[in-house]
């Protein structure tokens, strides 16, 4: 009711975004109590990113089987252009690590990539920003990607990317923890 009432809205729609939200995991509904945001765990961000893996792995090695030569191209200048020297301008990375995983990405079928929209909005998108010197790390990551597509070898490039989003998880997850974030209490996560 306060929320409804701060927000100028029925009740209606905050019921439904409660749900919606105690579906995604980030909060947890007891009925005729109420709602609380879920307090995430080192192991939740280090599993989401599994996760993220594992279907990240999947697109990277339908690309080595299918991206023709303009794509593999495309993703060749993506990667020139994300390097050492670039590594300073942190909005020009994040936008150039989004276009090499969107090239991946669609090599894959569209409910796959339908998954792996939904699992990126749900992690950090200032990335580079979030985790010190990470940008250094996903040059050498994006390249083993790459050398795994242009080869043509699914399984080397399932393992490069899988790798590479488990190391993310885990530098997320130390970066958090940096910032003890996982010491607060509930209120003070959000």
């Amino acid at each position: 009711e306060a929320v409804s009432t701060a927000l100028g809205v029925s009740r209606s729609p905050i019921r439904e975004a409660l749900v919606v939200l105690s579906r995604e995991g980030l909060i947890e509904l007891t009925p005729r109590r109420g709602a609380s945001v879920v307090q995430l765990t080192r192991e939740d961000i280090i599993d989401h990113y599994a996760l993220f893996a594992v279907v990240a792995g999947r697109a990277a090695a339908m690309a080595a089987e299918s991206l023709d030569e303009v794509r593999l191209a495309e993703l060749r200048a993506v990667h020139e252009r994300f390097t050492v020297e670039n590594l300073e301008n942190l909005e020009n990375l994040q936008q150039l690590n989004q276009a090499f995983h969107r090239i991946i990405n669609l090599a894959a079928p569209r409910r796959t990539r339908w998954l792996l929209g939904h699992l990126e909005r749900s992690v950090p998108a200032n990335y580079f920003e979030f985790a010190d010197g990470w940008n250094r790390v996903a040059v050498d990551h994006h390249l083993a990607i790459l050398e795994a597509i242009v080869a043509g070898d699914p399984e080397r490039a399932r393992s490069a990317m899988e790798g590479h989003l488990l190391e993310s998880g885990r530098a997320a997850a130390a970066q958090l923890d940096a910032r003890g974030f996982f010491d607060a209490g509930p209120d003070q996560n959000t």
